[in-house]
């Protein structure tokens, strides 16, 4: 860049963010930045100031590059702080067109729980998603078809991809084409390979899968973000062993099961929490079976973490929408 005795101001976008330095898109260039130290007094409950995606007023004199702030942001994707930070939000990406959630029905096996409470997250935070479900060519038909009838009344977009075979990678390719995606799900369900096939000019690392511990194996460290030559871009993120939804008041949980929220409207009280309600229609539809017992087992499983959190059927006063602007 030019000389400059003058620092000069203007927009960019965040591609990369690791710990306190991060890299911007700038004049179609990623450059590192530094973050302002007010940025860090400023986050509120956000663990870090910045994430990938975010648009952000910088100051550049010569090569160095300062972050100023962050523009308001049109949607959050994000969870809750692992461990014992249950009040910290780690922002994983914003500004997105949606989430694609990807699953594993091979190695790792498919996780319901995980699926449904990012699925729930993403509904909270008004982010389109899509479900796909990667290595169909290791899993059993049955069981891949049981999988997907659990999602048929959720209204829930479901693709099946196997990058070894190349079944659904063209449906997987529209999904993906002119939007910003984020791919999110555990450990070794295969992201970076589906990205690799779908633009082999990526070249992401890719490791094996541990069978004798069904699970995967890190290999991003780190969000990122790559524009695709199909149009678009994608955000890849880290695997993750579990994920907790941050600031969902336990209430408003029922809203964000489509599923049961088009039943809840036949149960006897408005408010229902679908638990142990007498005239509970959702609990009827799952004693019956025509309620997946797996979607209720989300349901059920994460109401209570929710309240073990933000107590009973929910102090916590955030309001849902795609940025909780209180927690920026």
């Amino acid at each position: 860049m030019e000389s400059s005795s003058t620092p000069r101001s203007t927009t960019a976008l965040v591609v990369r963010v690791d710990a306190r330095q991060c890299e911007v898109l700038l004049d179609g260039e990623e450059r590192a930045a530094l973050l302002r130290g007010r940025l860090f007094e400023e986050r509120g409950t956000d663990k870090s100031p910045v994430a990938v995606g975010d648009q952000v007023t910088i100051s550049y004199e010569n090569d160095d590059i300062a972050i100023d702030a962050v523009q308001e942001r049109r949607n959050v994707f994000a969870r809750r702080v692992a461990g014992e930070d249950y009040d910290l939000r780690q922002v994983l990406a914003t500004n997105v067109d949606q989430v694609v959630v990807v699953n594993s029905v091979g190695v790792p096996p498919f996780s319901s729980i995980v699926a449904d409470r990012i699925l729930t997250t993403c509904s909270f935070a008004g982010i389109p998603t899509v479900l796909v479900l990667n290595k169909i060519d290791k899993s059993k038909p049955r069981k891949l078809e049981r999988i997907c009838s659990s999602y048929a009344n959720a209204g829930i977009n479901v693709l099946q991809t196997s990058a070894v075979t190349g079944d659904g990678i063209d449906k997987l390719v529209e999904v993906l084409r002119d939007k910003t995606s984020v791919l999110y799900g555990l450990s070794g369900v295969g992201k970076s390979t589906l990205m690799n096939y779908i633009d082999p000019t990526l070249k992401l690392e890719t490791r094996e899968t541990s069978n004798s511990l069904m699970s995967g194996r890190h290999t991003t460290s780190h969000s990122r973000w790559y524009p695709l030559v199909v149009g678009g871009a994608v955000i890849d993120t880290p695997g993750v062993r579990k994920f907790r939804p941050f600031g969902i008041p336990p209430h408003e949980l029922r809203l964000h099961f489509p599923e049961m929220l088009a039943l809840g409207s036949e149960c006897h009280f408005p408010a229902c929490l679908h638990r142990d309600e007498p005239g509970c229609a959702v609990i009827a539809a799952h004693e019956d079976g025509s309620l997946p017992k797996s979607r209720y087992r989300s349901y059920t499983e994460l109401l209570e973490e929710l309240e073990s959190v933000y107590g009973g059927t929910g102090r916590n006063e955030v309001k849902p929408g795609p940025d909780h602007k209180a927690r920026r």
